[in-house]
């Protein structure tokens, strides 16, 4: 299920450039502390991986952008999308932001302008989509030494594909208990070089891609994708999509 937030800052709105953190923060104070505590330390496992089954966008809006402390300034009304497999986490979101209409991001007031509740979009086996957030998806590598190394793939390397429908097919069996069928595929259709974020979370850098894809496959997969992100890192505010 996917929410729409609008806000209104006071008089302005200014964030580092790197922000995903404080937002992962604020979604986790917005909901019920218990559901916060299962979903922060335990999530849904499958092995050893485990699933937050929630994405954010980028803030989206107009802004300015300052190179010489690297912050972002809104300075009108901006916009958030929240997405989740679990519809008590955007249920949970929506009714504690309707009832405090003022809340604190990032350290500052702002106002609730409005919130939207949007069923998923995914109603054919083929789309076309655009990243709302950058998508991510890795290995990590193991040095003869011990040393280990995490390798981001690039949309162009076949393994980002392969490990992208991997991803999503682990998500629904952590979600669902069952398997599923099929799998999914997604192609890059309007990506260069410009479209490579590098973002810093909480001191670790994680790379990720922007950009326009076709995503094709199995409906149900594609819709685990829609709602809890695609490829990985998805809670930090990795792979949120809208289809065009």
């Amino acid at each position: 299920m996917r929410l729409l937030l609008e806000f209104s800052p006071e008089k302005e709105f200014v964030v580092p450039i790197d922000y995903n953190y404080q937002i992962q923060g604020f979604l986790y104070k917005s909901i019920s502390p218990k559901l916060a505590k299962i979903l922060h330390d335990k999530g849904f496992q499958i092995g050893k991986r485990n699933f937050k089954l929630f994405t954010f966008s980028r803030i989206l809006g107009d802004y300015e952008f300052n190179k010489a402390d690297g912050s972002i300034r809104f300075l009108s009304s901006f916009r958030l999308v929240v997405n989740s497999a679990m519809n008590e986490f955007t249920q949970e979101l929506a009714e504690e932001l309707l009832r405090r209409k003022s809340v604190r991001i990032a350290a500052q007031r702002v106002s609730l302008s409005s919130a939207e509740v949007a069923d998923s979009a995914i109603d054919r086996d083929k789309v076309k989509i655009k990243m709302l957030s950058p998508v991510t998806i890795y290995s990590t590598l193991s040095h003869p030494d011990g040393r280990k190394k995490t390798y981001y793939y690039s949309p162009f390397e076949s393994e980002f594909g392969d490990l992208i429908s991997e991803n999503a097919r682990k998500k629904f069996l952590a979600y669902h208990k069952k398997k599923p069928q099929g799998e999914i595929r997604l192609v890059p259709l309007k990506v260069n070089s410009g479209n490579q974020k590098i973002v810093s979370y909480k001191g670790t850098i994680i790379k990720g891609w922007t950009g326009i894809y076709e995503l094709s496959g199995n409906r149900e997969l594609m819709k685990m994708a829609y709602d809890a992100g695609l490829g990985g890192k998805n809670s930090q505010g990795f792979g949120c999509f809208e289809v065009i």
